[in-house]
């Protein structure tokens, strides 16, 4: 048994002076398992993901907690949840699940401030941001932070609501937790004033002045920048047609038994930090024996291996647009 580990993990005359490990056919072996791993943990899924699956806890009241710390950090007002943004997000939600996207505009070429009007929220400015296959509250809030759009959108002083969905899912073929974030500031339509009745000793009829012309202005947000659609009218204004709020989407909170996230992110640093070691251990052979080699450049191999090791640790494997 002894020789067996040194013919596989240290330079000996059964392995040419060279782990096993490290040599070119041993590849096929790695792929193999990559292969039979990757296989097994689709079926398993699949059948039951209550015993393996992807552990998710993301929830709107954390979100809006988050959100509005960060504002606080800026010095800037927090946000309140609105019903109206959080219908319009879900509904923005289900149709990126129905259509099978991910972007802010539909294959059919809806924006995210067609979901906004159809929810009857009227807006001077409004912003979306969307994310994707994140394990908790504070990965996506952190994710948002670190990109420089959607870190605008989170601090921007002008908002004054937020809505959010968090809806889990089928995606591209691959489940899914989507979480949709809407801003926006109401749009408050003005009194309709009345001119005064000048004063007089004499004594006349009563007249009423007719109302004064308004002009309400409502802004639309466009992803490239803002423009305003001024409407002039001499009543006031209609309110919005009453529409469906639908139930929030507050949380998806998912707990399987063996997380696949965990168990990729723990198998992939191990195999690497194995052949970090073990090409450690052949440089120092090496030097130590001054063998030459035509091929095999353990320095280089072992940086890489360091980068994709910390690459791997500081990943997120979740995405946002």
């Amino acid at each position: 048994m002894i020789n067996f580990f040194k013919h596989l993990f240290i330079p000996h005359h059964t392995n040419n002076f060279k782990a096993k490990l490290l040599h070119a056919d041993f590849l096929a072996v790695y792929v193999l398992i990559f292969f039979i791993f990757s296989l097994s943990v689709r079926t398993i899924s699949k059948i039951n993901p209550n015993i393996l699956g992807f552990a998710t806890d993301i929830q709107t009241d954390k979100l809006l907690i988050l959100t509005n710390q960060k504002r606080a950090e800026s010095g800037l007002n927090p946000l309140a949840l609105d019903n109206r943004l959080s219908t319009a997000a879900m509904q923005k939600a289900a149709d990126m699940f129905a259509n099978n996207y991910w972007a802010h505009n539909s294959p059919q070429g809806k924006t995210p401030w067609d979901f906004i009007n159809g929810s009857g929220y009227v807006y001077t400015v409004a912003g979306e941001n969307l994310a994707k296959n994140f394990a908790d509250s504070d990965g996506v809030v952190q994710a948002w932070m670190n990109s420089a759009t959607h870190k605008e959108n989170i601090l921007r002083s002008e908002y004054s609501d937020v809505g959010f969905a968090v809806v889990n899912g089928t995606l591209n073929g691959e489940e899914t937790t989507l979480v949709v974030q809407m801003f926006g500031n109401k749009l408050s339509a003005p009194e309709i004033a009345q001119a005064p009745v000048a004063k007089t000793t004499e004594i006349i009829p009563p007249t009423q002045a007719k109302a004064d012309e308004v002009s309400l202005g409502t802004q639309y947000l466009s992803e490239e920048n803002i423009y305003n659609k001024i409407s002039t009218i001499g009543s006031v204004p209609t309110p919005p047609k009453p529409v469906e709020i639908l139930p929030i989407a507050g949380s998806v909170v998912k707990s399987p038994i063996f997380d696949i996230g965990k168990i990729s992110k723990t198998l992939t640093l191990a195999i690497a930090s194995i052949l970090m070691i073990i090409l450690a251990v052949d440089a120092v052979f090496v030097w130590k024996k001054k063998v030459v080699r035509v091929g095999g450049k353990n320095l280089a191999h072992l940086l890489f291996l360091f980068l994709i090791t910390g690459f791997i640790w500081f990943m997120s494997f979740g995405s946002i647009i």
